[in-house]
C-alpha cells in the first residue's frame, strides 16, 4: 500500500450491484439495481450484521401496518391544540384537509423512493444513494436523529395518550389525573410492544391488524355519530372567527397534523421483510393513507358538529372521550369507548416500536452505532431483533419521563417533528436529483412531478416558519423557538459525531493498517 496516500483520497467507489429475492418462497426476483457504497478502508471485525429477517408481510398486514402507524392519539388527542394555534373551527378544517394533501404528495415520493432502492432503512438508503459525499454524512445524521428523536418523541406522546385515556375510563374526567399515572401506563405500554415483537412476531403483526380495525371502526363510529347531531356544535355559527393571521400558528398547526398523518413510510423501513415490495409498497402505503385521509376530515368534522370550541379547548388530550360523553352518555362515552381508544393508540405504538426497531437495525448493521454487534443482531430463537427492539423502547422511556409537565404533549411533537422535515426534504430533493443522475435506474411507481414540488415546498415551509415568533410568545410555558433549535443542534452534534467516527477513528485505523503492511 503507497504510504504516502492521504486519508482524503481514499475514494468512494458506487456501483450498481443486483438485488435478488428468493423464489423458493414464492417471492420474484426484482431485476432493479441500486447502489452498493463501498469505501476503501481497513477491513474490520466480521459482525453479526448480514443476518436476514424474515418476509412475512403482504399486501392486508403492509396496509394494516400503515394504517396502524398512521392512525393513534393523533386523531384522538391533537384537534383541541390545532384550535387553539389557528383560532377558528373552518380553518382548523383546512389545515387537516392541506395536511391530507401534503401528505399523499409525499408519500407518492416515498413510493418512488421506496421501489427504486428496495432496501429497509427508509431515508438512511434513500439519502446514502442520492447524496454519497461526504460519505455516510447525511445517512449517518439521519439514523441518530430519528434514533435518539423523532421516533422516540412521537411514541413517548401516542403512550401517554393511551394512558390518559385509560384514566379517563376509570376516573370519569378528562383532566386533573396523576402525571406520573398517565407516564407510568405509557412506558408499560412501549414495553408490552416491544416485548411482543421481540418474542411473538407474527403474534404482533395480527394483533396490529386487529387493533387497525378496532381504530377504524373508532373513526367510523365519530363520524356517523357526527352526522346525526349536525347543528349542536359549532359548525352551525360562523366556522372562520377568530382566525389567525399568525404564520408560526400555522406551523404549529401543522406539526400536529402531520404527527397525526406520520406513518405512511412504516414500511419504507421494513422493505426487506416485505413479500413482492416493488408492489406491495405503493399499495398498502397509498391505500392506507388514502382512506385515513377520509376518515380524519370527516371525524374533524363530526366532532366541531358536536362540540363548541369552549368544550374541544377544555377537553386537552381527551378530545375523542368528551365527545362520546357528549352523545353517548356517561357508560358508554366515559367508561367503555376511551378503553377502546386507549387500545387504539396503542395499536399506534405497537406499529411505530416495530419501524423504529428497524431503523436501529439498519444503522447499526452499517456500523453507525456503538455496539453495533448487539444492537444488529437477530435472535436465533424468535428470528427479531431482540437488541433494537429493547433499545427503542429504553429510548420510549426517556422522553416518557424526562419532559416538563403542562406542555409536555405538544412540545414531543414539536421536538421530534422538526427534524423529521428536514430529513424529509432532503430525501425528496434527493429523488429530484437522482433522476437526472441515475436515469436508467428501474423505477417500478413514479411520482407526479406536482407531487414532488408540493412536498419540497411543504418541507421548506416547515423547517422556516418555526423560527416565527407567534402571537402567544408571551403565554408560552416553553419558548417557541426551542423545537426547532433543539432539531438544529442536535443535527450538528451528529455532524461532529460522524466527523469523529467516520474521519478521526478511520484515519488512525488506515494508518495502523499502514503501519502493519510496512512491517
Amino acid at each position: 500500500m503507497d504510504s504516502s496516500r492521504s486519508f482524503n483520497d481514499i475514494p468512494l467507489r458506487v456501483r450498481p450491484t443486483k438485488l435478488s429475492t428468493d423464489t423458493a418462497d414464492g417471492i420474484s426476483a426484482l431485476d432493479q439495481e441500486t447502489f452498493s457504497f463501498d469505501i476503501e478502508q481497513p477491513p474490520r471485525e466480521p459482525n453479526n450484521t448480514s443476518e436476514p429477517l424474515e418476509r412475512r408481510l403482504g399486501l392486508w398486514s403492509g396496509m394494516g401496518i400503515v394504517m396502524g402507524s398512521i392512525i393513534g392519539s393523533g386523531i384522538f388527542s391533537t384537534p383541541a391544540l390545532i384550535l387553539g394555534s389557528v383560532g377558528s373551527v373552518g380553518m382548523s378544517i383546512v389545515v387537516w384537509v392541506i395536511g391530507a394533501l401534503v401528505s399523499i404528495c409525499s408519500c407518492a415520493a416515498y413510493m418512488e423512493l421506496g421501489t427504486m432502492l428496495p432496501r429497509s432503512g427508509g431515508e438512511k438508503a434513500y439519502l446514502e444513494a442520492a447524496f454519497p459525499r461526504p460519505r455516510a454524512l447525511l445517512g449517518f445524521i439521519f439514523c441518530l436523529t430519528f434514533i435518539l428523536i423523532c421516533y422516540p418523541t412521537g411514541l413517548a406522546a401516542d403512550a401517554v395518550v393511551t394512558g390518559s385515556y385509560l384514566l379517563y375510563a376509570v376516573t370519569g374526567q378528562a383532566t386533573g389525573h396523576s402525571v406520573w399515572a398517565e407516564r407510568a401506563i405509557g412506558v408499560g405500554v412501549a414495553g408490552l410492544c416491544a416485548l411482543m415483537h421481540a418474542c411473538v412476531a407474527k403474534a404482533a403483526i395480527r394483533t396490529q391488524s386487529f387493533l387497525t380495525v378496532v381504530k377504524a371502526l373508532l373513526l367510523l363510529l365519530v363520524v356517523f355519530v357526527g352526522l346525526f347531531n349536525v347543528g349542536k356544535g359549532q359548525l352551525a355559527h360562523n366556522v372562520f372567527a377568530g382566525t389567525s393571521t399568525n404564520a408560526n400558528d400555522y406551523a404549529s398547526a401543522l406539526f400536529k397534523v402531520f404527527f397525526a398523518y406520520s406513518g405512511f413510510t412504516a414500511l419504507n423501513y421494513a422493505v426487506d421483510e416485505l413479500k413482492q415490495p416493488e408492489k406491495t409498497l405503493p399499495r398498502a402505503a397509498l391505500g392506507g393513507l388514502s382512506v385515513t385521509a377520509v376518515l380524519y376530515v370527516l371525524s374533524n368534522v363530526a366532532y366541531f358538529a358536536v362540540l363548541d370550541v369552549q368544550a374541544i379547548s377544555s377537553a386537552g388530550t381527551t378530545v375523542a372521550g368528551v365527545f362520546f360523553t357528549e352523545v353517548l352518555g356517561e357508560t358508554w362515552g366515559q367508561r367503555i369507548v376511551p378503553v377502546f381508544i386507549a387500545l387504539a393508540t396503542l395499536g399506534n405504538v405497537m406499529c411505530g416500536v416495530f419501524s423504529a426497531s428497524r431503523v436501529v437495525f439498519a444503522a447499526a448493521r452499517d456500523g453507525y452505532l456503538p455496539l453495533d454487534h448487539l444492537w444488529a443482531s437477530v435472535n436465533q430463537t424468535f428470528g427479531t431483533p431482540v437488541w433494537a427492539l429493547g433499545a427503542t423502547w429504553a429510548l420510549i422511556t426517556v422522553f416518557i419521563v424526562l419532559p416538563p409537565p403542562g406542555e409536555a404533549y405538544a412540545l414531543l411533537i414539536d421536538v421530534g417533528g422538526y427534524p423529521f422535515w428536514v430529513f424529509s426534504g432532503l430525501a425528496v430533493i434527493g429523488l429530484v436529483r437522482m433522476r437526472f443522475t441515475h436515469g436508467d435506474l428501474v423505477r417500478p411507481f413514479r411520482a407526479w412531478m406536482p407531487a414532488i414540488v408540493v412536498s419540497i415546498c411543504a418541507a421548506v415551509f416547515m423547517c422556516v416558519v418555526p423560527f416565527i415568533r407567534p402571537s402567544d410568545a408571551g403565554s408560552l410555558a416553553v419558548p417557541y423557538w426551542v423545537a426547532p433549535v433543539t432539531g438544529v443542534v442536535f443535527i450538528a452534534v451528529s455532524c461532529g459525531l460522524w466527523f469523529v467516527k467516520t474521519v478521526l477513528l478511520n484515519h488512525v485505523e488506515y494508518h495502523k493498517q499502514i503501519n502493519e503492511d510496512q512491517i
